[in-house]
């Protein structure tokens, strides 16, 4: 049938290092009468696993089939799936619950320098880039005031807000400093009247 049969799967989907063992677990009330299957990513046929060999472990217990592929390599790819024995015989499809495997290589020393030069490279464009959209618009705002101001030869009310310069004494403005005693100093006493 399409749907899960009685028979539980675990895990769903493993990705795991090249040469990592790797373990999938089928419960069922029968594990004399079922098997595990694989599928290639390509194709659709079917190749049962019911025996040991020396890259993988087929385990019954009471009510589980283990089955442990011990150094995986890039063949394993594919979905594995626990059914029924004589699943290949009546020529019958696995059910859809099934577990996929993908082995994920190893990046040399090199493919990693190679992708960090690529990332700083990428980040160096796009401090470029924003110097380039920042610094453009305001050169030109800037020139843009700067010649509406020669223009009209009067400075336009919002940069004249801007420019508003407080007046303050300057030094031609500051009286001599006269030394001038307080009167109390001199003689008089300033509670005398």
């Amino acid at each position: 049938g399409s749907g899960c049969p009685v028979v539980q799967q675990h895990p769903r989907y493993v990705a795991a290092k090249k040469n990592m063992p790797v373990h999938f677990i089928c419960y069922s009330q029968e594990p004399h009468s079922m098997q595990w299957y694989k599928t290639a990513e390509d194709s659709d046929d079917l190749y049962g696993l019911d025996h040991s060999t020396s890259r993988y472990s087929v385990e019954r217990k009471d009510n589980l089939i283990n089955f442990t592929i011990f150094r995986i390599t890039y063949e394993d790819n594919g979905i594995y799936v626990c059914d029924s024995k004589n699943l290949t015989a009546e020529k019958k499809q696995p059910h859809l619950c099934a577990t996929e495997l993908r082995v994920m290589g190893h990046s040399s020393i090199q493919q990693i320098q190679s992708r960090n030069t690529l990332k700083d490279t990428i980040i160096i464009i796009q401090s470029i880039l924003l110097v380039i959209f920042i610094s453009v618009p305001m050169l030109l705002f800037l020139d843009k005031v700067s010649d509406s101001i020669s223009s009209s030869g009067d400075v336009p009310s919002f940069v004249a807000a801007g420019l508003e310069v407080e007046q303050m004494a300057t030094y031609e403005d500051i009286t001599p400093f006269r030394d001038v005693k307080a009167k109390w100093t001199v003689g008089e006493h300033p509670g005398e009247e």
